[in-house]
């Protein structure tokens, strides 16, 4: 029978360092994506709301609105940006400040990363009337989001 002491052994070590490893290399980007999946939802639901709202600007007027920016934020930390639609007090918020920037376009709605989310420029969009909602083709987008985050 061999005696054990009361040390660890190099090779027991070395395992402990490397299961603590694999653990943290698996925890850490599934957090991260986690986190990400729900500063997308923020997108999402503002860019719905957006959207009907441009459908009953359209229906008003027989067209939608052509290249606005709904919400942008700026350097200044302040937000700009034409609200035509009157829906900036309808746009809810993941945090105290937007994640996104939004634009509309006359086929188009679209929600852009900006420097509060943790990564500039990602985007995603929602094609007019009755979509389907896209990711942008940009490799920060295809890095920070999944495509079956989207409805």
């Amino acid at each position: 029978m061999i005696k054990k002491e009361g040390k660890f052994s190099l090779i027991e070590l070395l395992m402990i360092i490397m299961i603590v490893g694999i653990v943290l290399t698996l925890i850490i980007p599934l957090r991260a994506d986690r986190m990400n999946k729900k500063k997308l939802s923020e997108a999402v639901r503002n860019v719905q709301i957006i959207a009907r709202a441009d459908a009953e600007f359209e229906a008003e007027n027989g067209y939608f609105i052509f290249e606005h920016s709904v919400m942008k934020f700026g350097e200044n930390k302040e937000y700009s940006g034409d609200d035509l639609l009157n829906i900036k007090d309808k746009l809810q918020k993941f945090s105290d400040d937007f994640l996104f920037d939004y634009t509309v376009t006359d086929s188009t709605v679209v929600a852009t990363s900006n420097k509060n989310f943790g990564k500039k420029g990602a985007s995603i969009y929602y094609f007019l009337p009755n979509g389907p909602f896209g990711l942008n083709k940009d490799k920060i987008s295809k890095n920070i989001f999944d495509p079956n985050w989207l409805p």
